[in-house]
């Protein structure tokens, strides 16, 4: 699935941290992605292991959940039996990503009109009236801009708490890789500079 990409690009529209957290020593985070559907199967998978790929690389232990409990991860268990699994499974930490809206908008672009001055070296009339403009025009066209709304939380397992919240926002991403490549950065570098990874 390829998105129409003109110019990309990726924001962090709001994020909170918990008052009472300092940096996080976190040592093995499960990453789950929480979009239904099956046309959203692919772009769950993309986001969790982008995301588990960039807090490797930060040197965190970390695993998504759909390679490990597959792609029903959690549904139909109590809120209690999903947290004793993940403590028995050795996490300490939970990752989500959940994608919130997805909003269409067209808008037009105006055409330009470009004149070139030539012929007024010609004598005769005709051809200077001919010539006088070369009138040159693009004429305009539509755009539709896709714009992804995302939203990811870091919950410590051990307290069962909300410790981070961020919303991202990406328009016209070039494909699911990108947008969750792009998303994945984005966090990572606010959880950074919020001090919690």
């Amino acid at each position: 699935m390829i998105f129409a990409s003109a110019c990309t690009s990726t924001k962090i529209s709001s994020s909170w941290k918990d008052p009472g957290v300092s940096k996080t020593s976190f040592k093995n985070i499960v990453v789950v992605g929480i979009m239904e559907g099956k046309r959203k199967k692919s772009l769950r998978i993309s986001f969790e292991e982008h995301m588990v790929n960039d807090l490797k690389e930060a040197g965190i232990k970390a695993a998504s959940s759909s390679n490990v409990y597959g792609l029903k991860s959690f549904n139909g268990m109590s809120e209690n039996d999903i947290i004793q699994l993940l403590k028995k499974d050795g996490y300490d930490a939970v990752i989500t990503i959940a994608l919130l809206d997805v909003t269409k908008e067209q808008s037009y672009v105006r055409g330009q009109v470009d004149f070139w001055p030539g012929g007024i070296y010609y004598s005769r009339f005709g051809r200077y009236y001919s010539y006088w403009y070369n009138r040159v025009y693009t004429p305009g066209y539509y755009v539709t801009n896709t714009t992804y709304l995302v939203e990811a939380n870091l919950f410590d397992i051990e307290r069962d708490k909300l410790i981070f919240s961020s919303q991202t926002e990406t328009i016209d991403p070039a494909s699911i890789d990108n947008l969750a490549h792009r998303i994945s950065r984005s966090l990572f570098r606010s959880m950074q500079e919020k001090e919690i990874l």
